[in-house]
């Protein structure tokens, strides 16, 4: 039997609930804390596991700025993913803390379904706008419709608005990033740029340019064009994005270059709020994101100088 403890607010349930055991395997942090969510997605019609991070040392009298991942089954505890393998999301982050790198942070990990990922990580609009949505759904999604903008809603209007209220975090956009990988990348640029005064910063590594369909390179087209018409205001927000070159990240060079250049044709500058790294010879796996995570991290939550 399932014993569920929902947190209740002012009388009412807010959809945020802690299980004595959860639908995924917990995840044990060598540094810092999880505690296992669950969150009642409307959006989505399901419940899907959160992790959610604390720093070591965490201080509930204190706030702190956020980070919300995607994939976060894999992000902590490699002993409990498919792979063996996690970006270590607690070591990295604690030790660039303890060392004065980057400000102490809340990371919140959102977990992926296999049977549902690329549909809630597809970037809804970019593939519509490009007339691609039918084919999207019948070649690679098996009949599933695209679910990315019910994704999208379900991270900014019910999971943000809970962590905001249950964490002392600094909830403004400056203070508020999303990082992943491959599918986890063009979702984190697709929140960036369709909730512009929610997130000030995006973390896309591996960003899975190539597409998920046979359509020559009708996707990649569609993500550049979807980024030259909805990059937000440099002024107010950074973008960090890198790939590897083996593996499937071999691919990505091409369409990260233009998505790049038209940001800089925004007005994002090196330097100031864009950054970017090619992690030579580095596969499309958790281990080589784990090992360049410092930079994003640096990039998103870095110290900042007197």
């Amino acid at each position: 039997m399932k014993v569920t403890t929902c947190l209740i607010f002012g009388g009412l349930s807010i959809g945020l609930c802690m299980s004595s055991y959860a639908s995924s395997p917990l995840q044990k942090a060598e540094c810092g804390t999880i505690q296992r969510l669950e969150v009642v997605s409307p959006q989505l019609n399901d419940t899907i596991d959160v992790d959610v991070w604390l720093p070591s040392g965490f201080d509930a009298e204190k706030r702190y700025p956020v980070l919300y991942m995607h994939d976060g089954q894999n992000l902590f505890d490699a002993s409990t993913t498919w792979n063996n393998q996690s970006w270590e999301m607690d070591v990295t982050p604690c030790r660039m803390i303890e060392q004065g790198e980057i400000e102490p942070m809340i990371i919140v990990g959102i977990h992926s379904d296999p049977a549902t990922r690329v549909s809630q990580l597809m970037p809804l609009q970019a593939v519509k706008d490009a007339g691609l949505e039918d084919l999207m759904a019948e070649v690679k999604l098996e009949g599933k419709p695209v679910l990315g903008d019910k994704y999208a809603e379900f991270v900014v209007s019910t999971l943000k608005p809970l962590i905001d209220s249950s964490y002392p975090t600094l909830s403004d956009r400056e203070h508020t990033s999303v990082m992943g990988s491959s599918m986890g990348g063009l979702m984190s640029l697709y929140l960036i740029c369709q909730y512009p005064d929610v997130f000030g910063g995006a973390g896309c590594l591996s960003t899975h340019w190539y597409g998920t369909l046979d359509a020559g390179n009708r996707f990649g087209d569609a993500m550049i064009s979807y980024v030259e018409s909805a990059l937000p205001d440099p002024a107010t927000h950074r973008l960090y994005f890198d790939h590897g070159t083996s593996t499937i990240d071999f691919y990505y060079g091409p369409w990260e270059t233009k998505a790049l250049l038209k940001a800089q044709e925004k007005g994002y500058q090196y330097g100031k709020n864009l950054d970017s790294y090619i992690d030579y010879g580095a596969p499309h796996e958790e281990s080589a994101w784990a090992a360049r995570v410092n930079r994003p991290l640096r990039f998103l939550f870095g110290k900042k100088t007197q």
